[in-house]
């Protein structure tokens, strides 16, 4: 008993959903054509912006490939390189030569080994 009366009872609530939302006005839209068409207009822009953007990663990833290469073909002759900057720096001028040791030396102490107080 209890289970036929539920079930009616949905059977009603479905019945009184489904006519009330039926039965309902619809929205009008309140969007201007105009704004229509700037919103558009906006769209196209931003699609050229993403198309110059798509080249330009496209143009980075090839020269991203060539770069990679390039330090793979380069990754084994360490001496060769180092070589070569050394004669492009004396050939501009900016060659540092090698620091030798230290030059400063260490401070002597004072005569009779106690420092005198300067009043």
């Amino acid at each position: 008993m209890r289970n036929v009366l539920r079930t009616w009872l949905v059977w009603a609530a479905c019945v009184v959903s489904a006519v009330s939302v039926g039965c309902s006005k619809t929205v009008t839209c309140s969007v201007s054509p105009v704004e229509i068409e700037e919103l558009k207009e906006d769209v196209s822009v931003v699609q050229k912006n993403l198309a110059t953007a798509r080249e330009r990663s496209d143009n980075l990833t090839k020269e991203l490939a060539v770069k990679q290469a390039d330090l793979e073909s380069k990754k084994d002759k360490p001496a060769e390189l180092r070589a070569r900057l050394e004669e492009l720096r004396r050939g501009s001028g900016r060659f540092d030569k090698p620091k030798a040791t230290d030059t400063k030396a260490a401070p002597k102490p004072a005569v009779g080994g106690v420092k005198k107080e300067q009043s």
